[in-house]
């Protein structure tokens, strides 16, 4: 009688190579190829007009054509600019008061409860106090952006901050650590990875106001580019502006996952 010679793997059953695939990272690519397949059949079907829904081929050589140096100067610039910019700002304010309003109850008592009546205020009903306070330059694009990241970061800060193993923080505090101490050597450490995590989604709501804020009094940036083509039904390069939006707010999401490990190994 032959003795098996992987006793321990004798009950077990090799997955099947369906489901190995589906696990694999080839497998992302199914929901976008599966809305490019309906894409190209209700455009080739000739059931929707054009101006509603351009084909595929069509939003891809217009978004060829948002490729070049000029578009990239006038617009693609710009927005980028005013992105790194509303989220640096949104760091800057959100990060401090969320460490703080999550390790002391006295300063979350007094800061939480406003920003979460704030972070409810819907955005666009801001826009026309941005441009009296701002005017109608960067600084106003900048600011609607930053009003609809920086409450909802320091909200998640916050949380971050307040889940910190009690033991950790008696453990510092008989080492003889003081209050401060506490929070920068060991509050802010253990928190960062969540932080970091935090940033990436935050950078993503920016992302995504940044049409908004370039909505109103826009003379460039790609926000007015999609705003421009809505008004003279230029579809596809809407589509292409938006798919524009997206691959750059991709690329600043997988940057910020790659990094992650890179900065904070411990995790």
């Amino acid at each position: 009688m032959t003795e098996n010679p992987h006793p321990v793997d004798a009950g077990k059953e090799k997955p099947a190579t369906g489901a190995i695939w589906l696990r694999s990272k080839s497998a992302t690519a199914i929901p976008f190829l599966f809305v490019l397949a309906a894409w190209f059949a209700f455009t080739s079907s000739g059931l929707i007009n054009p101006i509603f829904l351009p084909s595929p081929l069509k939003t891809l050589e217009s978004f060829g054509e948002l490729l070049t140096f000029g578009f990239v100067r006038e617009n693609l610039i710009p927005s980028v600019l005013r992105v790194a910019g509303a989220f640096l700002l949104s760091v800057v304010i959100a990060v401090p008061l969320g460490v703080l309003s999550g390790y002391f109850r006295s300063i979350g008592r007094f800061v939480l409860p406003l920003c979460n009546f704030t972070r409810y205020l819907p955005v666009p009903a801001l826009v026309p106090l941005c441009i009296l306070w701002f005017g109608i330059d960067d600084a106003q694009k900048i600011a609607v952006i930053t009003l609809g990241s920086a409450f909802q970061l320091l909200v998640l800060v916050a949380a971050e901050t307040a889940s910190i193993p009690q033991d950790l923080i008696e453990a510092a505090r008989t080492l003889g650590l003081t209050e401060s101490a506490v929070v920068r050597r060991v509050v802010v450490w253990w928190a960062l990875p969540a932080i970091w995590n935090d940033l990436r989604v935050c950078a993503g709501w920016a992302w995504s106001y940044l049409v908004l804020a370039e909505l109103v009094a826009g003379n460039r940036g790609l926000g007015y580019f999609v705003i421009q083509s809505q008004r003279y039904l230029y579809t596809d390069r809407v589509f292409a502006g938006i798919l524009l939006i997206g691959l750059v707010g991709l690329v600043t999401d997988r940057l910020f996952k790659l990094a992650g490990p890179r900065l904070f190994p411990w995790i």
